[in-house]
């Protein structure tokens, strides 16, 4: 009982976390547009030249896209399982920290791998950048709910079960990814696609 009450000493708020969460996402949200470029006026003579620019372009609007919506499934998840918790730690913070640390590279990554489609080295880096913002959401989550020591306490051991699951499903994912870059680097992210196919198949469990 007095460790437990020592423990509780050490609990922090959760609002300051998912604010910065909140900021970092929109930032890096916003980012991921800027490697779209538009065409130069002087490069464009004809509506010809404009198509093959846009064309050599598709591959860096499907990255875009795909980033964003992942971003995006990312902070969805982030802020339900943060909803079940009643408050964190400085452990638990510094998941966090690393987690949008390399929530922030992926403007990076996902401009080398929209660029250079053709290339093995630049799809791996988008993809290992998945891979690491998926464990470090993972063991985030994993270090909160053992125990359930940071979490509310009506939240069931099923609920913490199937959100392991979901949270497997990005990092697997990204490692076939990385697999299939060595044969295919210009189509090895359309995996990703599979993420909310999946996540359909995991009955969502109503707290």
């Amino acid at each position: 009982m007095a460790t437990k009450k020592n423990q509780h000493k050490h609990w922090l708020t959760i609002n300051r976390i998912t604010s910065l969460t909140d900021g970092v996402f929109a930032i890096v949200m916003t980012l991921l547009v800027l490697s779209l470029d538009a065409p130069e006026q002087f490069h464009i003579e004809n509506a010809h030249h404009l198509k093959l620019f846009l064309v050599k372009q598709w591959h860096v609007l499907y990255i875009y896209i795909l980033s964003f919506l992942i971003l995006a499934n990312f902070w969805i998840g982030h802020h339900y399982r943060f909803a079940l918790l009643k408050a964190t730690n400085i452990t638990h913070l510094w998941f966090n920290i690393i987690f949008l640390m390399v929530v922030a590279l992926l403007p990076f990554s996902s401009s080398l791998s929209g660029d250079f489609p053709q290339f093995w080295l630049t799809q791996s880096c988008f993809h290992i950048n998945m891979f690491l913002i998926s464990i470090a959401s993972l063991l985030s989550w994993q270090y909160a709910s053992r125990d359930q020591k940071l979490l509310k306490d009506y939240v069931a051991k099923n609920i913490i079960t199937r959100i392991n699951i979901r949270l497997w499903i990005t990092p697997l994912i990204s490692i076939f990814c990385l697999f299939l870059a060595i044969f295919t680097p210009s189509y090895s992210s359309l995996p990703y696609i599979l993420i909310p196919v999946i996540n359909k198949t995991i009955k969502k469990d109503k707290i």
